[in-house]
Protein backbone atom coordinates (compact mmCIF):
# COMPACT_ATOMS: atom_id res chain seq x y z
CA UNK A 1 0.00 0.00 0.00
CA UNK A 2 1.37 3.32 -1.51
CA UNK A 3 0.37 6.74 -0.53
CA UNK A 4 -1.74 8.00 -3.27
CA UNK A 5 -3.18 4.35 -4.21
CA UNK A 6 -7.42 3.90 -4.13
CA UNK A 7 -8.14 0.42 -3.59
CA UNK A 8 -11.39 -1.07 -3.50
CA UNK A 9 -11.82 -2.98 0.30
CA UNK A 10 -13.28 -6.37 0.55
CA UNK A 11 -16.59 -5.36 1.87
CA UNK A 12 -16.80 -3.02 -1.57
CA UNK A 13 -15.64 0.51 -0.10
CA UNK A 14 -13.13 2.47 -1.67
CA UNK A 15 -10.51 3.86 -0.42
CA UNK A 16 -7.15 6.62 -0.46
CA UNK A 17 -4.38 5.81 0.90
CA UNK A 18 -2.67 9.32 2.77
CA UNK A 19 -0.46 8.05 5.00
CA UNK A 20 3.55 7.95 4.32
CA UNK A 21 4.46 4.55 1.85
CA UNK A 22 6.02 2.22 4.45
CA UNK A 23 3.73 2.74 7.76
CA UNK A 24 1.42 -0.78 7.46
CA UNK A 25 5.23 -2.71 7.20
CA UNK A 26 6.22 -0.74 10.54
CA UNK A 27 3.08 -0.34 12.37
CA UNK A 28 0.59 -2.85 10.67
CA UNK A 29 -2.01 -0.08 9.88
CA UNK A 30 -2.75 3.09 7.02
CA UNK A 31 -4.53 5.88 7.23
CA UNK A 32 -6.94 6.19 4.13
CA UNK A 33 -9.85 8.34 3.15
CA UNK A 34 -12.85 6.63 2.37
CA UNK A 35 -14.14 7.82 -1.34
CA UNK A 36 -17.73 8.32 -2.24
CA UNK A 37 -19.25 8.05 -5.22
CA UNK A 38 -18.83 11.04 -8.18
CA UNK A 39 -21.15 13.59 -7.97
CA UNK A 40 -22.01 13.02 -4.32
CA UNK A 41 -20.36 15.65 -2.73
CA UNK A 42 -19.02 19.58 -4.53
CA UNK A 43 -15.37 20.23 -4.97
CA UNK A 44 -14.87 22.30 -1.89
CA UNK A 45 -11.24 23.37 0.80
CA UNK A 46 -12.75 20.20 2.42
CA UNK A 47 -13.29 17.98 -1.03
CA UNK A 48 -11.70 16.85 -3.50
CA UNK A 49 -13.08 15.72 -7.01
CA UNK A 50 -10.81 12.65 -8.28
CA UNK A 51 -11.35 11.42 -11.85
CA UNK A 52 -8.98 8.32 -12.24
CA UNK A 53 -8.63 5.86 -11.47
CA UNK A 54 -11.88 5.95 -10.21
CA UNK A 55 -14.59 8.93 -10.44
CA UNK A 56 -15.34 9.52 -6.72
CA UNK A 57 -14.98 12.71 -4.27
CA UNK A 58 -12.48 12.25 -1.30
CA UNK A 59 -13.95 14.11 1.63
CA UNK A 60 -11.04 14.78 4.42
CA UNK A 61 -13.55 14.61 7.22
CA UNK A 62 -13.64 10.98 6.57
CA UNK A 63 -9.99 10.16 7.48
CA UNK A 64 -9.87 6.31 8.69
CA UNK A 65 -7.44 4.47 10.60
CA UNK A 66 -7.01 0.90 8.60
CA UNK A 67 -5.54 -2.23 9.64
CA UNK A 68 -3.04 -3.88 7.07
CA UNK A 69 -5.39 -6.73 6.99
CA UNK A 70 -8.26 -4.79 5.80
CA UNK A 71 -6.39 -4.96 2.60
CA UNK A 72 -6.43 -8.97 2.70
CA UNK A 73 -8.64 -9.36 -1.16
CA UNK A 74 -8.97 -5.86 -1.67
CA UNK A 75 -8.26 -4.97 -5.44
CA UNK A 76 -5.57 -2.37 -6.22
CA UNK A 77 -6.95 0.09 -9.04
CA UNK A 78 -4.22 2.44 -9.79
CA UNK A 79 -2.69 6.25 -8.07
CA UNK A 80 -4.17 9.40 -8.25
CA UNK A 81 -2.67 11.90 -10.12
CA UNK A 82 0.08 14.23 -7.82
CA UNK A 83 -2.07 17.56 -8.33
CA UNK A 84 -4.90 15.67 -7.04
CA UNK A 85 -3.20 14.20 -3.91
CA UNK A 86 -1.32 18.18 -3.63
CA UNK A 87 -5.35 19.10 -3.16
CA UNK A 88 -5.78 16.06 -0.92
CA UNK A 89 -3.09 17.52 1.13
CA UNK A 90 -4.55 21.05 1.26
CA UNK A 91 -7.70 19.02 2.51
CA UNK A 92 -6.35 17.78 4.75
CA UNK A 93 -4.55 20.74 6.22
CA UNK A 94 -7.61 22.45 6.13
CA UNK A 95 -9.47 20.06 8.22
CA UNK A 96 -6.71 19.60 10.74
CA UNK A 97 -6.34 23.20 11.06
CA UNK A 98 -2.70 22.16 10.26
Amino acid sequence: MRRGEIWTLADGRAVLVVSLTGLEEAYGAVLAIVLHPSGRYPDTAMSVVIDDPLPCTAVAVNLQQLRAGRFDGAKLLGEVVPSAMTRVDQALRAVLDL
